[in-house]
């Protein structure tokens, strides 16, 4: 069977950013995704997500806590204004189901639990709500996290984010169809492919789309085998002392609204531990000591969404998106070995 006669996949899609929210939501994506996969492709498409944002869960699971969830059938131009219901309507549409649950938990779940054996082609996460381009994003990613699952469970599995790039946040509407175009398109064509098999099988592709002029392109964007770049992040999380209002993914006050990068940072919050009279000492912060531990998810990842072009490395995910173009990096469902350092260790006694 050549790869372009392929019959059209029975597809599961899944996601960390929950349920259709509308543009000004943090799920804007998988709507029209979901229909243009019906709609222009003619796949049989089945959607299990989270029921409300699930972002930086990577691939976890909670085993301790018993999973629920119900049915939705989406309705109005976004989908956002649709029905919840706990048991299935009979006839009509096909409702999407809503886990409260991990993204890894909607995969498995899907997979094993919802639906009979063998029911799926293949899962696609996505489209995530920004970029999962580089290790520091991918491996904290939900998105990738609930490919991973589908893919350890032995199917073929994409992920897809749709990155939100400086200049072009909120991103116009023409542009985010134009990425949801070119996201079908790169699908499409992976299906084609296939993951190839024995020791040069691809458990999954990881694919960014930039959110930029360039998905309009005559011809649509370029495509490139990239590799991931190597980054890392620093804080997370910020102490603080009540909750924060709520903020909407958009605000309009930045550049970088929309998505974890939204947070402004404080160059002067590093502590320096003085030394005392019986040598270095390590504390907590002076903040701890006069009030309750509360911290909010506030991470300092500037660099990451805005890196200097010259840091990035030609061949890489980071570099081509930022290019303009769209990165598909293939990845197996496994911790790379690293080189063994040349030191040999002595007994373990102390």
């Amino acid at each position: 069977m050549t790869p372009s006669s392929r019959p059209a996949p029975r597809v599961l899609v899944t996601n960390d950013d929950g349920p259709p929210s509308g543009p000004d939501g943090h799920s804007p994506f998988i709507y029209p995704f979901v229909q243009a996969l019906q709609k222009e492709l003619g796949w049989d498409v089945r959607v299990v997500v989270p029921s409300i944002q699930k972002s930086w869960a990577g691939k976890s699971y909670l085993i301790s806590e018993t999973t629920t969830g119900h049915y939705y059938y989406p309705a109005g131009e976004d989908g956002a204004k649709g029905e919840r219901s706990d048991l299935p309507k009979a006839g009509g549409a096909v409702p999407w189901v809503l886990v409260d649950g991990t993204p890894a938990t909607c995969a498995n779940l899907a997979l094993h639990s919802l639906y009979p054996p063998d029911s799926f082609d293949m899962c696609i996460a996505g489209p995530n709500f920004g970029r999962n381009t580089s290790t520091a994003f991918a491996l904290s990613s939900g998105t990738i996290g609930s490919a991973l699952s589908a893919a350890l469970t032995g199917l073929p599995s994409i992920a897809l984010s749709l990155g939100l790039m400086t200049g072009y946040k909120p991103p116009p509407q023409n542009l985010v169809d134009g990425a949801v175009k070119a996201a079908c398109s790169v699908v499409k064509q992976l299906w084609e492919m296939g993951w190839g098999e024995g020791a040069d099988k691809v458990d999954v592709y990881t694919v960014n789309v930039p959110i930029l002029p360039s998905v309009l392109a005559p011809g649509g964007p370029e495509i490139q085998w990239t590799t991931m770049a190597r980054t890392q992040y620093q804080r997370l999380f910020k102490s603080i002392a009540k909750a924060p209002e709520a903020k909407p993914a958009f605000s309009g006050d930045g550049e970088d609204d929309g998505g974890p990068a939204a947070i402004p940072e404080n160059p002067d919050e590093t502590v320096r531990v003085p030394q005392d009279k019986e040598g270095d000492c390590v504390r907590f912060r002076d903040e701890h000591n006069t009030r309750p531990l509360k911290f909010i998810f506030s991470p300092d990842i500037g660099p990451l969404v805005n890196p200097n072009e010259n840091s990035l490395v030609e061949g890489t995910d980071s570099h081509t998106l930022h290019s303009g173009a769209i990165s598909v990096t293939p990845i197996r469902a496994a911790f790379e070995p690293a080189a063994t350092p040349p030191h040999k260790f002595k007994k373990a006694g102390l």
